[in-house]
């Protein structure tokens, strides 16, 4: 039977939400900071390979840039504001304007684009909290946020890119590209820019998905306020479907900022802004690859990946130490040293989905070797703890 994350989460100690703290603001608890890092250490991973350059920007702004971006008129009730020194500032809910900025605070040739940023960035949006939902619906949650600063020439090129990798990206945690189905989101009512950028940026992006032969939807009047954008759906393994990813658009902010390259003609140039997001956030993809996984993940994903038992109080200093060897040899592991039985100590770990369950008794003391229990499996004797760390990390590399 499938399970609810929350409920996920309670079983396996991943995350709460406290009354006290706030609706709307979950902790993470240290297996699910584990989890957390291990999402965003793969994205960061990609996101080098593929050229980008990690900033970090700040979380509050003055109120006059978010009037300046458009922001403030489309989403002022749904942020936070605060007063320092008499004057109003906001609390972010996207991270285009620090990145903007970045890309403003140098002068830059055709011959360096595309440019690219990435940013793990913490924003916050004012939801109401009959709409709030376990990690799904969040009033502080983390974007896997990216801008690319590209030529007109470069965007179809840039965006097949960003389409790949999503399609690679999801692969890895389970998804098939099956599981994914794209929308092209058009203008909205309210918008700024004029009707012959958008549809030029609109042109471009259903181009960009026929060259790729890619099959999609027409999202009418769903677009950003400044530009249109291809939205990705995913279908998860209860037959429920996601939008995680976003690719953007935009002719507009480089305009109302005064964006500029200088171009092979030696004159300055606005570049296009595209804004990408490929998991969304990760608080709400952690939900999605819960429920998609019911809870067991795959062993590179797992926080913990093996749990380790003595069978009596005299086996526990050896069985600490087993365990450190684990730990130093890349392992993750968790040693379970509470008064309660054998067999309860293993029906938990298997109730939290653990990979492997090691027990230790007189007979693996005595032989220096491990009683493995594998995810669904029997128990496998006789296993060498080289044995065992090499099995995990061919496990791990292969992300099966």
């Amino acid at each position: 039977m499938k399970k609810d994350h929350r409920v996920i989460g309670k079983e396996q100690d991943l995350f709460s939400v406290h009354a006290d703290l706030g609706a709307g603001l979950p902790v993470f608890h240290p297996k699910g900071a584990m989890l957390r890092w291990l999402i965003e250490d793969y994205m960061r991973n990609k996101l080098i390979e593929q050229g980008y350059e990690f900033v970090c920007t700040p979380h509050v702004y003055k109120a006059d840039l978010w009037k300046k971006s458009g922001h403030y008129d489309k989403y002022k009730n749904d942020m936070f504001f605060t007063k320092i020194e008499g004057q109003s500032f906001g609390v972010k809910p996207m991270n285009c304007p620090g990145h903007i900025y970045i890309y403003k605070a140098n002068s830059h040739s055709y011959r360096e684009l595309p440019i690219k940023y990435a940013e793990f960035g913490v924003v916050y949006r004012n939801e109401r909290s009959g709409v709030l939902s376990g990690l799904f619906r969040v009033r502080g949650f983390t974007q896997d946020d990216a801008h690319v600063f590209c030529t007109p020439e470069q965007i179809q090129e840039e965006v097949i890119k960003l389409v790949k990798s999503a399609f690679e990206m999801y692969a890895a945690f389970g998804f098939s590209k099956a599981n994914v189905h794209m929308e092209l989101s058009t203008k909205p009512k309210k918008s700024i820019g004029t009707d012959a950028m958008w549809k030029l940026a609109t042109d471009t992006l259903a181009n960009s998905l026929k060259k790729m032969r890619v099959n999609y939807k027409i999202n009418k009047g769903d677009g950003a306020f400044y530009g249109p954008k291809i939205d990705l759906h995913i279908k998860d393994s209860a037959g429920k479907n996601w939008q995680l990813g976003t690719i953007q658009l935009d002719f507009n902010f480089p305009e109302r900022f005064k964006l500029y390259y200088i171009g092979e003609d030696n004159k300055k140039h606005a570049p296009v802004m595209i804004h990408r997001t490929l998991i969304g956030s990760t608080e709400r993809f952690m939900a999605v690859l819960l429920e998609h996984h019911n809870g067991a993940l795959p062993i590179w994903l797992s926080p913990i990946q093996a749990k380790i038992i003595a069978m009596n109080d005299d086996l526990t200093r050896y069985t600490k130490s087993i365990e450190q060897k684990l730990r130093t040899a890349g392992v993750r592991v968790e040693g379970d040293y509470r008064t309660e039985s054998i067999q309860k100590k293993v029906r938990d770990a298997e109730l939290q989905h653990i990979p492997f369950i090691i027990v230790i008794g007189p007979k693996e003391k005595a032989k220096g070797t491990l009683a493995v229990r594998v995810r669904g499996g029997k128990v496998k004797f006789g296993v060498k703890p080289g044995e065992f760390t090499t099995q995990v990390r061919k496990l791990v590399s292969e992300r099966k």
